[in-house]
Protein backbone atom coordinates (compact mmCIF):
# COMPACT_ATOMS: atom_id res chain seq x y z
CA UNK A 1 0.00 0.00 0.00
CA UNK A 2 1.16 3.52 -0.79
CA UNK A 3 1.41 5.54 2.44
CA UNK A 4 -0.95 3.11 4.19
CA UNK A 5 -3.71 3.72 1.62
CA UNK A 6 -5.50 0.90 -0.17
CA UNK A 7 -6.08 2.54 -3.54
CA UNK A 8 -3.25 5.06 -3.84
CA UNK A 9 -1.43 2.86 -6.37
CA UNK A 10 -4.50 2.97 -8.62
CA UNK A 11 -4.21 6.72 -9.02
CA UNK A 12 -6.96 7.76 -6.63
CA UNK A 13 -6.54 10.81 -4.43
CA UNK A 14 -6.98 10.49 -0.69
CA UNK A 15 -10.45 12.04 -0.84
CA UNK A 16 -11.55 9.87 -3.78
CA UNK A 17 -10.40 6.78 -1.91
CA UNK A 18 -12.21 7.85 1.26
CA UNK A 19 -15.47 8.44 -0.62
CA UNK A 20 -15.22 5.17 -2.57
CA UNK A 21 -14.57 3.09 0.55
CA UNK A 22 -17.48 4.82 2.25
CA UNK A 23 -19.73 3.81 -0.65
CA UNK A 24 -18.36 0.23 -0.75
CA UNK A 25 -19.58 -0.21 2.80
CA UNK A 26 -23.05 -0.13 1.23
CA UNK A 27 -24.09 3.34 2.17
CA UNK A 28 -25.03 5.28 -0.96
CA UNK A 29 -25.71 8.98 -0.69
CA UNK A 30 -25.91 12.37 -2.31
CA UNK A 31 -22.99 14.76 -2.55
CA UNK A 32 -24.34 16.65 0.45
CA UNK A 33 -24.66 13.52 2.58
CA UNK A 34 -21.21 12.31 1.62
CA UNK A 35 -19.82 15.76 2.37
CA UNK A 36 -20.92 15.39 5.97
CA UNK A 37 -19.69 11.77 6.26
CA UNK A 38 -16.17 12.57 5.04
CA UNK A 39 -16.06 16.03 6.57
CA UNK A 40 -15.28 17.80 3.30
CA UNK A 41 -16.93 20.59 1.32
CA UNK A 42 -19.70 19.70 -1.12
CA UNK A 43 -17.84 21.13 -4.12
CA UNK A 44 -14.79 18.94 -3.48
CA UNK A 45 -16.99 15.87 -3.01
CA UNK A 46 -18.77 16.55 -6.32
CA UNK A 47 -15.45 16.80 -8.16
CA UNK A 48 -14.26 13.57 -6.51
CA UNK A 49 -17.49 11.80 -7.51
CA UNK A 50 -17.03 12.93 -11.12
CA UNK A 51 -13.50 11.48 -11.12
CA UNK A 52 -14.71 8.22 -9.56
CA UNK A 53 -17.50 7.96 -12.13
CA UNK A 54 -15.03 8.46 -15.01
CA UNK A 55 -12.88 5.68 -13.51
CA UNK A 56 -15.91 3.37 -13.43
CA UNK A 57 -15.87 3.07 -9.65
CA UNK A 58 -19.06 4.99 -8.90
CA UNK A 59 -22.49 5.18 -10.48
CA UNK A 60 -24.68 8.25 -9.90
CA UNK A 61 -28.43 7.75 -10.35
CA UNK A 62 -31.02 10.43 -9.50
CA UNK A 63 -28.42 12.45 -7.65
CA UNK A 64 -27.33 9.58 -5.44
CA UNK A 65 -23.93 7.86 -5.76
CA UNK A 66 -23.30 4.16 -5.25
CA UNK A 67 -20.18 2.01 -5.59
CA UNK A 68 -19.80 -0.20 -8.66
CA UNK A 69 -19.12 -3.91 -7.86
CA UNK A 70 -15.54 -3.78 -6.46
CA UNK A 71 -14.34 -7.04 -8.03
CA UNK A 72 -15.19 -5.80 -11.53
CA UNK A 73 -14.47 -2.11 -11.06
CA UNK A 74 -11.04 -2.54 -9.46
CA UNK A 75 -9.92 -5.05 -12.11
CA UNK A 76 -11.01 -2.69 -14.87
CA UNK A 77 -9.20 0.21 -13.21
CA UNK A 78 -6.05 -1.89 -12.83
CA UNK A 79 -6.05 -2.77 -16.53
CA UNK A 80 -6.53 0.87 -17.42
CA UNK A 81 -3.58 1.89 -15.22
CA UNK A 82 -1.38 -0.77 -16.82
CA UNK A 83 -2.25 0.54 -20.29
CA UNK A 84 -1.50 4.10 -19.21
CA UNK A 85 1.86 3.09 -17.75
CA UNK A 86 2.79 1.16 -20.90
CA UNK A 87 1.88 4.14 -23.07
CA UNK A 88 3.89 6.41 -20.79
CA UNK A 89 6.91 4.10 -21.03
CA UNK A 90 6.76 4.05 -24.83
CA UNK A 91 6.45 7.82 -24.92
CA UNK A 92 9.39 8.25 -22.55
CA UNK A 93 11.71 6.01 -24.59
CA UNK A 94 10.69 7.77 -27.79
CA UNK A 95 11.55 11.10 -26.19
CA UNK A 96 14.89 9.81 -24.87
CA UNK A 97 15.86 8.48 -28.31
CA UNK A 98 15.16 11.90 -29.80
CA UNK A 99 17.30 13.64 -27.18
CA UNK A 100 20.51 11.63 -27.64
CA UNK A 101 22.73 11.12 -30.73
CA UNK A 102 22.17 8.00 -32.79
CA UNK A 103 24.15 5.10 -31.33
CA UNK A 104 25.23 2.40 -33.82
CA UNK A 105 24.77 -0.21 -31.08
CA UNK A 106 21.05 0.58 -30.99
CA UNK A 107 20.63 -0.17 -34.68
CA UNK A 108 19.63 -3.54 -36.12
CA UNK A 109 22.75 -3.61 -38.31
CA UNK A 110 26.21 -2.33 -37.38
CA UNK A 111 29.13 -2.13 -39.85
CA UNK A 112 32.67 -3.10 -38.79
CA UNK A 113 35.65 -2.59 -41.12
CA UNK A 114 39.17 -4.00 -40.91
CA UNK A 115 40.70 -7.19 -39.53
CA UNK A 116 41.67 -5.78 -36.08
CA UNK A 117 38.19 -4.32 -35.52
CA UNK A 118 36.51 -7.53 -36.67
CA UNK A 119 38.67 -9.70 -34.41
CA UNK A 120 37.95 -7.44 -31.43
CA UNK A 121 34.21 -7.47 -32.17
CA UNK A 122 34.27 -11.26 -32.56
CA UNK A 123 36.00 -11.67 -29.20
CA UNK A 124 33.40 -9.43 -27.51
CA UNK A 125 30.68 -11.30 -29.38
CA UNK A 126 31.82 -14.66 -28.00
CA UNK A 127 32.21 -13.34 -24.47
CA UNK A 128 28.66 -12.03 -24.56
CA UNK A 129 27.18 -15.47 -25.29
CA UNK A 130 25.43 -17.18 -22.39
CA UNK A 131 23.99 -20.38 -23.83
CA UNK A 132 24.95 -21.22 -27.41
CA UNK A 133 27.02 -20.09 -30.38
CA UNK A 134 26.24 -21.29 -33.90
CA UNK A 135 28.85 -20.79 -36.60
CA UNK A 136 29.90 -21.18 -40.22
CA UNK A 137 33.63 -21.30 -41.03
CA UNK A 138 35.03 -21.12 -44.55
CA UNK A 139 37.94 -19.71 -46.59
CA UNK A 140 39.37 -17.23 -47.34
CA UNK A 141 40.98 -16.46 -43.99
CA UNK A 142 42.38 -13.05 -43.08
CA UNK A 143 44.74 -14.39 -40.42
CA UNK A 144 46.83 -17.45 -39.63
CA UNK A 145 45.38 -20.29 -37.60
CA UNK A 146 45.23 -19.52 -33.90
CA UNK A 147 43.87 -21.33 -30.86
CA UNK A 148 41.08 -18.81 -30.15
CA UNK A 149 41.33 -19.08 -26.37
CA UNK A 150 38.05 -17.19 -26.02
CA UNK A 151 36.08 -20.08 -27.52
CA UNK A 152 37.86 -22.58 -25.29
CA UNK A 153 37.16 -20.34 -22.29
CA UNK A 154 33.47 -20.01 -23.15
CA UNK A 155 33.20 -23.78 -23.69
CA UNK A 156 34.62 -24.20 -20.21
CA UNK A 157 31.86 -21.94 -18.87
CA UNK A 158 29.20 -24.18 -20.36
CA UNK A 159 28.42 -22.26 -23.56
CA UNK A 160 27.64 -24.75 -26.34
CA UNK A 161 29.33 -24.32 -29.74
CA UNK A 162 28.07 -25.86 -32.98
CA UNK A 163 30.20 -25.07 -36.02
CA UNK A 164 29.96 -26.16 -39.66
CA UNK A 165 33.31 -26.03 -41.46
CA UNK A 166 33.66 -25.74 -45.21
CA UNK A 167 35.46 -28.78 -46.64
CA UNK A 168 37.97 -26.52 -48.41
CA UNK A 169 39.05 -25.18 -45.04
CA UNK A 170 40.13 -28.68 -44.00
CA UNK A 171 42.72 -28.69 -46.79
CA UNK A 172 44.58 -25.89 -45.06
CA UNK A 173 47.79 -27.14 -43.36
CA UNK A 174 47.17 -27.83 -39.68
CA UNK A 175 43.40 -27.38 -39.95
CA UNK A 176 42.49 -30.77 -38.47
CA UNK A 177 44.73 -30.27 -35.43
CA UNK A 178 43.39 -26.73 -35.04
CA UNK A 179 39.75 -27.83 -35.10
CA UNK A 180 40.59 -30.87 -33.00
CA UNK A 181 41.52 -28.67 -30.06
CA UNK A 182 38.07 -27.07 -30.13
CA UNK A 183 36.38 -30.46 -30.45
CA UNK A 184 38.38 -31.77 -27.49
CA UNK A 185 37.13 -28.78 -25.48
CA UNK A 186 33.50 -29.61 -26.31
CA UNK A 187 32.72 -28.05 -29.69
CA UNK A 188 30.34 -29.97 -31.94
CA UNK A 189 31.85 -29.80 -35.43
CA UNK A 190 30.48 -30.79 -38.82
CA UNK A 191 31.71 -30.41 -42.38
CA UNK A 192 29.79 -29.40 -45.50
CA UNK A 193 30.57 -28.48 -49.07
CA UNK A 194 30.19 -24.81 -50.03
CA UNK A 195 29.26 -23.40 -46.63
CA UNK A 196 27.36 -20.15 -47.41
CA UNK A 197 29.63 -17.58 -45.78
CA UNK A 198 31.18 -16.85 -42.41
CA UNK A 199 28.63 -16.55 -39.65
CA UNK A 200 28.29 -16.63 -35.88
CA UNK A 201 25.01 -16.44 -33.94
CA UNK A 202 24.97 -15.96 -30.16
CA UNK A 203 21.96 -17.14 -28.15
CA UNK A 204 19.78 -16.77 -31.25
CA UNK A 205 19.54 -13.01 -30.63
CA UNK A 206 22.57 -11.44 -32.33
CA UNK A 207 24.66 -12.47 -35.34
CA UNK A 208 28.03 -11.52 -36.81
CA UNK A 209 28.56 -12.01 -40.55
CA UNK A 210 32.06 -11.60 -42.02
CA UNK A 211 32.86 -10.68 -45.63
CA UNK A 212 36.29 -10.92 -47.33
CA UNK A 213 37.98 -8.05 -49.11
CA UNK A 214 37.06 -7.97 -52.80
CA UNK A 215 40.01 -5.84 -53.87
CA UNK A 216 43.36 -4.73 -52.49
CA UNK A 217 41.97 -1.29 -51.70
CA UNK A 218 39.01 -2.70 -49.74
CA UNK A 219 39.43 -4.15 -46.26
CA UNK A 220 37.47 -7.13 -44.93
CA UNK A 221 34.26 -6.09 -43.27
CA UNK A 222 31.53 -7.52 -41.07
CA UNK A 223 27.97 -6.86 -39.99
CA UNK A 224 26.56 -7.25 -36.50
CA UNK A 225 22.84 -8.00 -36.84
CA UNK A 226 20.37 -7.70 -33.97
CA UNK A 227 16.91 -7.56 -35.53
CA UNK A 228 14.82 -10.57 -34.47
CA UNK A 229 13.60 -11.28 -38.01
CA UNK A 230 17.10 -11.18 -39.48
CA UNK A 231 18.52 -13.47 -36.79
CA UNK A 232 15.66 -15.95 -37.19
CA UNK A 233 16.45 -16.24 -40.91
CA UNK A 234 20.15 -16.82 -40.18
CA UNK A 235 19.36 -19.47 -37.55
CA UNK A 236 17.09 -21.24 -40.05
CA UNK A 237 19.90 -21.19 -42.63
CA UNK A 238 22.36 -22.60 -40.10
CA UNK A 239 19.95 -25.36 -39.09
CA UNK A 240 19.42 -26.44 -42.69
CA UNK A 241 23.17 -26.64 -43.37
CA UNK A 242 23.88 -28.32 -40.02
CA UNK A 243 21.31 -31.06 -40.61
CA UNK A 244 22.94 -31.96 -43.94
CA UNK A 245 26.55 -31.70 -42.78
CA UNK A 246 28.85 -34.60 -41.85
CA UNK A 247 29.89 -34.96 -38.19
CA UNK A 248 33.60 -34.42 -37.64
CA UNK A 249 35.39 -36.49 -35.00
CA UNK A 250 38.81 -35.11 -34.17
CA UNK A 251 41.17 -34.98 -31.21
CA UNK A 252 44.15 -32.79 -30.33
CA UNK A 253 47.23 -33.32 -32.46
CA UNK A 254 49.14 -34.75 -29.49
CA UNK A 255 46.81 -37.74 -29.52
CA UNK A 256 47.26 -38.54 -33.20
CA UNK A 257 50.56 -40.34 -32.94
CA UNK A 258 50.09 -44.07 -32.57
CA UNK A 259 50.40 -46.40 -35.52
CA UNK A 260 47.77 -48.99 -34.68
CA UNK A 261 47.73 -50.70 -38.03
CA UNK A 262 47.58 -54.22 -36.60
CA UNK A 263 44.27 -53.69 -34.83
CA UNK A 264 40.94 -54.50 -36.50
CA UNK A 265 38.59 -52.40 -34.35
CA UNK A 266 38.28 -48.64 -34.91
CA UNK A 267 40.91 -46.76 -32.93
CA UNK A 268 41.20 -43.03 -32.40
CA UNK A 269 43.28 -42.71 -35.56
CA UNK A 270 40.80 -44.86 -37.48
CA UNK A 271 37.90 -42.65 -36.47
CA UNK A 272 39.81 -39.54 -37.48
CA UNK A 273 40.71 -41.03 -40.85
CA UNK A 274 37.12 -42.09 -41.48
CA UNK A 275 35.71 -38.77 -40.29
CA UNK A 276 37.93 -36.77 -42.65
CA UNK A 277 37.25 -39.11 -45.56
CA UNK A 278 33.52 -38.70 -44.98
CA UNK A 279 33.93 -34.97 -45.55
CA UNK A 280 35.23 -35.65 -49.06
CA UNK A 281 38.95 -35.08 -48.49
CA UNK A 282 41.24 -37.25 -50.65
CA UNK A 283 43.54 -39.79 -48.99
CA UNK A 284 46.62 -37.61 -49.39
CA UNK A 285 44.96 -34.62 -47.71
CA UNK A 286 43.77 -36.83 -44.85
CA UNK A 287 47.30 -38.13 -44.29
CA UNK A 288 48.65 -34.58 -44.32
CA UNK A 289 46.11 -33.33 -41.79
CA UNK A 290 46.76 -36.20 -39.38
CA UNK A 291 50.53 -36.15 -39.77
CA UNK A 292 50.75 -39.76 -40.93
CA UNK A 293 51.80 -41.31 -44.21
CA UNK A 294 49.52 -41.92 -47.17
CA UNK A 295 50.49 -45.59 -46.94
CA UNK A 296 49.26 -45.76 -43.32
CA UNK A 297 45.92 -44.21 -44.27
CA UNK A 298 45.37 -46.67 -47.08
CA UNK A 299 46.57 -49.63 -45.01
CA UNK A 300 44.24 -48.78 -42.14
CA UNK A 301 41.33 -48.52 -44.58
CA UNK A 302 42.22 -51.87 -46.12
CA UNK A 303 42.37 -53.54 -42.69
CA UNK A 304 39.03 -52.01 -41.68
CA UNK A 305 37.45 -53.21 -44.92
CA UNK A 306 38.79 -56.72 -44.31
CA UNK A 307 37.60 -56.71 -40.69
CA UNK A 308 34.08 -55.62 -41.68
CA UNK A 309 33.82 -57.78 -44.78
CA UNK A 310 33.55 -54.74 -47.04
CA UNK A 311 34.64 -55.13 -50.65
CA UNK A 312 34.43 -51.39 -51.39
CA UNK A 313 34.70 -48.13 -49.50
CA UNK A 314 31.00 -47.59 -50.09
CA UNK A 315 30.25 -50.82 -48.24
CA UNK A 316 32.61 -49.71 -45.47
CA UNK A 317 30.72 -46.43 -45.24
CA UNK A 318 27.45 -48.33 -44.90
CA UNK A 319 28.94 -50.47 -42.13
CA UNK A 320 30.22 -47.35 -40.35
CA UNK A 321 26.77 -45.76 -40.41
CA UNK A 322 25.02 -48.95 -39.29
CA UNK A 323 27.35 -49.49 -36.33
CA UNK A 324 27.54 -45.80 -35.41
CA UNK A 325 31.34 -45.64 -35.54
CA UNK A 326 31.20 -41.89 -36.03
Amino acid sequence: MRGGRLLGAFGLTELEEKIYLELVRGRSGSAGELSERVATGVGEVERALDALARAGLVRVVAGRAGAAPPDLAIESLLNQRVRELQEARVGLWDWLRQQRPADPMDQDVQLIVGVPAIMQAFDQFLRGAQEEVLGFDRPPYAAVLHDNPTEVEMLGRGVAFRVVYDRRGLERPGAAAHIGRFVAAGEQARVATNVPGKLAVADRRVALISFPARAESIEPWALVVRGATWVEVLVALFTEVWDRATPLRLAPATEVVDDVERQSTPTLVDRQILSLLMTGLPDKAVASQLGISLRTVQRRLRQLMDATGSATRMQLGWFIARHDWL
